[in-house]
Order: structure tokens, then sequence, then C-alpha cells
């Protein structure tokens, strides 16, 4: 009967509303009515155990948050007089029905059903709002939540397809575009073409849901676009093959970008296998797929920014800790001017997923999420010209939820961050928000479509709910009206199906026809943190290689705790004013070291970036602050001659391999003294096996400075600091500059030494588990399986 009665109350107060003012937008049935009433009281905490509240509290805090909406669209020129003198009325009665302090009966719950069909019909009178159709997808959320394992097909659960919602906010009616026309399966990720005319999304063929990640390998996601006018034709396949495509975007020149596994490798810091997945490009027809990104680990969800630049996440963890360093990074559609956007040095958010651009605006729009779950959590608004790191840039449009994984507490539902509350929670509850957000498409910087959910975040490694997510009509001040929800499955990615401005067409600069680029570093003393006061001699160039095999650790390629493999390509000079400029192969994954007249290194890249065929690029300094620009008139002395070629590092070091690399230098100045047989120290420093690498590795490693995922120093030390690792950081090194024991070692043999503790104190130069046994004996290998 209570539902009853809710239904007749609400239709009573939307028929009141629509008599003072014809233009309300109405739900179109009962159903939706009480659809729509329960979700008010979902959000409000009425008679339900998730921050429960009462009538008085609630319409208080409707009237806040109303106000402030009100103001907005005013200030904005929306016609609402008749709107805001309703808006007044209520807020005297609440304040008479306060004042009396008697129970909480029906004028309670009348006021408050009859504020918010009032602050819907406000929301709905936006110009914004009228979004007309918009197209989303029904999915059901992956077995395994995590940022990797959600978008695979081999974790696919089956249900959903391509819907449209033909009058959001007047009716809940929806329609499933080509129904029938693909197998049972998966979709996810939509993008509608410029002119409103298509949609292009991922579909992977599910029948059955998965026992176990390895249970279907042989499922993946595939790119498939939609004619809307003739949707009668079915939706026409664009890729194929063994691999997972998903996350297309239209590109202002016809062609797609979309995530890819087409680079090849694995990840590297748990169980697989979980193949990468890299930005990649194809034409507008899906013909010629060719990788984009060259990064050595997994990136997410490219969006075209309003000056054509590409944004999107990418997890950059080389030498750093696995889990919070998932933030924005922009490319140029050809793949050249790979750079930071936002949050290289951030630890909270854990990570910044589904950015996009704020029509009219420079700023972004994205979900602040977790790791170690899917892609969900607290929508913030993104302005980078209050800074690249750190809280400053951020704007909290949700603060109900804090950032999972990151934040500790979970601040009530009704309360603004800064006020003081911050109750205790249990565990779990400290881990997930007990609510949260996705798939923000921004209408304005104040105002968006949005995914959300009134159940927790369920973390790895287990499925969340079939039907969290429902879609809204959402703003910065905490109010949102239910568009439409499914009550058995997942609405997700809104995005109104109309035309839409075109945003600046990038052209490419790169030269075809070569298999390189060039990198111009203009001076390389201009850094951050800044460097010691060290001549700086060279540049070595390192290569990180991609994993090969699925498994962490399986093999590893050193003490270091699942490290990115490496070979060093050789160094160049740098010039007297600190600058260098220099060719590099393109297609490959490249970190640099700035080094002392040693060969040691003074500063580490503990990131990558790459060159595309023919790109020219550059940089200011070492780790330069991402708001400084290059000095006036002044031409870099290495740009007054033609670029440097990478001069080949010693023997083992491409491929890299302990055993040829430094054992030589052991054998000739050390053995004699820490042989076999008692050796000094009882520190032998012999170059035969001994587990899984040899007896002088076993010794030495250990006293190498070198960074490792996990513990709490990869997280504190996620920024770069100089002569933290490697040579100059080890104690080791300074005792054998010194002659230990009258050891005078030549300026080649102090190469190879510092050239082994800087690449991170590696063994092996390949993941491959045959040439790992045959450089563990010191013969050579032809090279790693991925480049």
């Amino acid at each position: 009967m209570h539902c009853d009665k809710s239904i007749v109350g609400l239709a009573t107060a939307i028929a009141a509303f629509a008599l003072a003012a014809p233009t309300v937008l109405r739900a179109e049935t009962p159903a939706e009515q009480a659809a729509i009433e329960r979700d008010w009281r979902m959000q409000d905490g009425i008679g339900t155990p998730r921050a429960p509240s009462t009538y008085p509290l609630a319409v208080g805090r409707l009237l806040e948050r109303g106000d402030r909406l009100l103001a907005d669209l005013q200030g904005a020129g929306v016609p609402l007089a008749a709107e805001a003198a309703e808006w007044q009325r209520l807020r005297a009665q609440w304040k008479e029905l306060a004042a009396a302090k008697g129970p909480e009966g029906a004028e309670w719950e009348d006021l408050w059903r009859r504020t918010h069909v009032l602050r819907r019909r406000i929301a709905l009178a936006n110009p914004l709002a009228k979004t007309g159709p918009i197209a989303f997808v029904k999915q059901v959320p992956s077995i395994f939540s995590h940022q990797l394992t959600q978008y695979y097909g081999s974790c696919a659960r089956p249900g959903g397809g391509v819907f449209v919602l033909e009058r959001p906010g007047e009716s809940m009616q929806c329609r499933q575009l080509a129904a029938g026309a693909l197998p049972p399966g998966s979709c996810q990720h939509l993008d509608v073409s410029w002119d409103g005319r298509r949609i292009v999304f991922a579909h992977c063929r599910a029948e059955t849901v998965p026992r176990d990640r390895e249970e279907h390998l042989e499922r993946f996601y595939h790119l498939y676009e939609l004619d809307v006018a003739n949707e009668n034709r079915g939706p026409r396949q664009m890729s194929d093959g063994p691999f997972d495509d998903f996350s297309p975007r239209y590109l202002p020149d016809g062609r797609l970008i979309f995530i890819s596994t087409r680079r090849g490798g694995f990840h590297r810091c748990g169980r697989g296998p979980c193949a990468v997945y890299t930005l990649a490009t194809c034409e507008a027809d899906g013909r010629n797929p060719r990788v984009l990104s060259f990064h050595e680990t997994h990136e997410w969800d490219p969006a075209v920014l309003n000056d054509g630049r590409i944004i999107y996440t990418r997890w950059d963890y080389v030498d750093r800790d696995a889990v919070h360093f998932q933030q924005l990074w922009t490319v140029r559609p050809d793949g050249s001017d790979v750079r930071i956007f936002y949050g290289n040095y951030t630890l909270n958010p854990v990570g910044i997923w589904e950015a996009r651009p704020v029509p009219g605006s420079s700023k972004v729009m994205a979900t602040a999420g977790a790791h170690h779950a899917m892609t969900a959590g607290s929508i913030v608004l993104l302005d980078v010209t209050k800074g690249a790191d750190g809280q400053q840039p951020l704007v909290r449009l949700t603060p109900d939820v804090p950032f999972p994984e990151s934040e500790s507490v979970v601040l009530p539902a009704w309360r603004s961050p800064g006020d003081g509350s911050r109750p205790p929670q249990s565990p779990e509850a400290e881990r997930w928000p007990g609510h949260c957000y996705r798939s923000p498409y921004p209408l304005s910087e104040k105002h968006f479509l949005v995914a959300y959910s009134f159940d927790s975040l369920i973390g790895e490694p287990n499925a969340n709910p079939k039907n969290m997510f429902g879609l809204y009509l959402a703003d910065a001040w905490g109010n949102k009206e239910l568009l439409y929800r499914d009550a058995e499955i997942c609405s997700l990615w809104p995005m109104p199906l109309r035309p839409r401005a075109k945003p600046t067409q990038v052209s490419s600069l790169l030269e075809a026809g070569t298999k390189e680029g060039t990198f111009l570093v203009q001076n390389v003393y201009r850094g951050w943190p800044a460097l010691p006061e060290e001549k700086i001699a060279r540049l070595r160039v390192v290569q990180v290689l991609p994993k090969s095999t699925p498994h962490a650790n399986d093999p590893t390629v050193g003490l270091a705790n699942a490290s990115p493999g490496r070979q060093v390509l050789g160094t160049v000079p740098v010039e007297a004013d600190g600058s260098a400029w220099f060719r590099a192969p393109a297609g490959v994954a490249l970190a640099f070291q700035a080094l002392d007249r040693h060969g040691q290194a003074v500063q580490t890249m503990r990131s990558l970036t790459y060159l595309q065929p023919g790109e020219n690029s550059g940089c200011i300094g070492c780790h330069e602050t991402r708001t400084a620009a290059p000095p006036p008139d002044r031409m870099p002395l290495a740009f007054r001659r033609p670029p440097s070629v990478v001069q080949p590092g010693p023997d083992g070091s491409k491929p890299f391999s302990y055993p040829r690399l430094v054992q030589p230098v052991l054998d000739a100045k050390c053995v004699s003294c820490h042989g076999r047989d008692k050796p000094a120290g009882n520190i032998a420093l012999t170059g035969e096996p001994q587990g899984r690498y040899t007896v002088s590795y076993n010794a030495l490693a250990p006293r190498v400075p070198y960074s490792a995922w996990g513990g709490d120093f990869a997280k504190v030390n996620g920024l770069t600091t100089p002569d933290r690792f490697g040579a100059r950081g080890s104690p080791m090194m300074e005792l054998l500059l010194a002659g230990h024991e009258k050891v005078a070692l030549t300026p080649e043999e102090i190469e190879r030494l510092a050239t082994w503790m800087d690449t991170n104190a590696l063994f092996y130069g390949t993941f491959d588990p045959a040439d790992q046994a045959r450089q563990q004996r010191g013969e050579r290998i032809a090279g790693p399986k991925i480049e």
C-alpha cells in the first residue's frame, strides 16, 4: 500500500505543478513515477538503510542544493520566475513545519515530494538538459573487478546492447538499436559521429558467463559501427583477429582512435594472462589498424580535446608503485608529442579515467577511480592551468563520494567536505565508497550526464552487481535527476545522439620513409627536482622492454620485484649549455639518464617516451616543471650541429646481460680476492650459476639501491629524486671509485658497473626462459622477443 500511495502522491504533485506550469516535463507512466520517487528516497535516505535521514533534513538539503541550481539558471537567463516564486513558498512552508516541531506526518512527506517535483522541473528546464535522444550501452560488468580485466573479452558476461533513450526527462521508454543483429554477448564504449548519424562501439560474443579468467581466452571485443538512420542493415564489423579492440572515438579527420591489445606483451605486476592494451588507429572503414602507442603497459579511454589533441589515461609505473600512477596524458592524433597532462606525481586520486573535454572550455571532466576495481568513483573537473599535479587543479563535482582506494573515509552523502564530519567506517567502507559514479558526459563545467550507482563499488577479484548504474542529469551542487534505470542491468556511457562541432584537426608533422626520429633536450640542468651541482657529460638512452610472458616475476629479470626489462642503446653527448640533440629509433619505448663524468646516472627517468617515424620531439630539461617555457632568444648549442648518433654502450648492455657486462670486470679485478675458496669478507664474486642468477650477482645486487614495485618507498618516492638509485646512490660504487684495496678501475670498467647499477641492477635482458638460460651461462642471445 505504501508504494501505491507514493505513486498517487507523486502523480498528484506532478499534476498540481502541471496546472501551474504547462511546460512541466512529466513521467509517462505510474511505473516511471514510482521509479522516480524510489530514486529520490534512495538519494535522501528516506526509509533506506543507506545514509538514513528524515523528511525535514531531506527538504533542507533539497532547498540548499536547489537554491544554487536556480541561481545558476536564472543567472544564465533561463525564465524561471514562476518556479522561483513557488520555491520560496516551499521554503516558507518548510520553516513553518520546522518551527511547529510536530511529528513527521503526512504534511512533511507531501512537502518533501512537492519540493522534489519542483526541483526536477527546474533541473529539466535547463537548456543544456534538452539533449534530444541519448545513446547509451546496457552492460553487465565483467566477472573480475579491476582496471585491467574489466575490458577483456575473456571476462565478459552476456547481456545488454546499444540503446537510445528517445525523450530523456519526459519518458524512460528506450529501444535497442539493431536488436538481434549481433550474437549474444557484451557491448561497451560507444561514440557518436560528429554528424550524429553513426555510432561506433565494441562488442564481444559471449553466450555464457566465464567461470574464470582463463576459460574463454578465445573471446575478444571487436569494433562495430551502426548507421542510425539505416539500423535495419545491422552493425558493420570494423575490426577482427585475436585482439581486444574497444573504447573507439571518432577523430576529426574521420578515422578512429581506439584501445587495442595489438602491440603485444603482458602486464608485470599480477597473475595473467593480462595482455597489454594501448592506443591504436584505423581508417574510417576499419582498414589499416596501426598501433599508435609503444608504451610498455596499459592505456585507457581516449577522447579528442577541443584543440585536437588526444587525452587518455596511461599506467606509468616504470620503477614505481604499480597502484598510484594511472593518470592523464596527451598525444597528437598521429601518435607524436606524447606528454603528461596531469598527475604523474599524484597519489590521490589513485587514477583518473574517462576524461572528456568540456564544451567551450579548456577543462576536462573525468572519473577519479581505483586501481583494484572497475572504473567508478567520484566525478572531477580538472583545470591544468592551476598545476599538473596534486589537488589544486581538481574540483570535486560529486563530493558525496571520496576517491576510492586512496581516501579512507566515506563522507555522508548530504555533507560537503570540510564541514568536519568524518564518521568511522568499516574497513570495507574505508576502501570503497558506499555508492559511486562513472561515465560523465559534460554539458558544461557544472552540468553533466552521468551513470550513478547506489551500490558500493566491489573490488578485485569479484564481480559487481549486474544492475548497478542508472543514467542521470547531474550538476556541481549535488542535484541529480534520474533519466533512466533498468532494474536488471547497468546503463552506461550516455551520449547525446546529435551532431556536434568538430574539434580542431591537427595536421601531422611526421616525415614519411624513415625508421627513426630526433630528440632535443634544451637544457638538462633545468630540472625538477633540481639536479646537484654536477657536470652532465652524456645522456644514456635506455630501451624499456615490454613483458613477453603473462605472469608477474615469471620469470624475473633481476632482484627488483616485477621490474620492466631493459637494454641500453648507448649514449649521446651533452653540450656545455646542457643541450643534447640526437637520433633515436622510432616505435620503441625509451627512457633517458643524465650521466656524470664517470657515466653514472645523476637523474633517471622513471617513465618513458617514444618517437613516431620522422618525429622531431623535445623537452626543456630533465623533468622540468610542466608550466615552464623555453628560454627566449637562445639557440641550444646542440641544435647548431647535426643530431648526434647514439654511440653503443659496452658489450652486455644490448641485449642486456649481467654475465657479459659486469662479470668480466669482476674476473679481471675482484675474483683474485673474492674467489670461490675462502673469499675475502665471505663475499664470492665468481660467475658460476647460483639459483636464478650467478654467485656474484646474488652477492652484489642487494648492495645496489634499485627501485621495485611494492613497499612504502615506491609510493613516497614516485617523484624522481636525483642520486637516490643506481651507481651514485650505492656505497659500493663509492668504495670502488675511492680505490678499494688499491684496485684501479679503468674508465671502461667504471662505465660497465655504472651501466649495470643504473639500469635497476638487472641480470637478464629478456623474459624468454630459454634465452635466459643461455644468458645465465654467459652466451649471447639475439635480443628480446618484443621490442
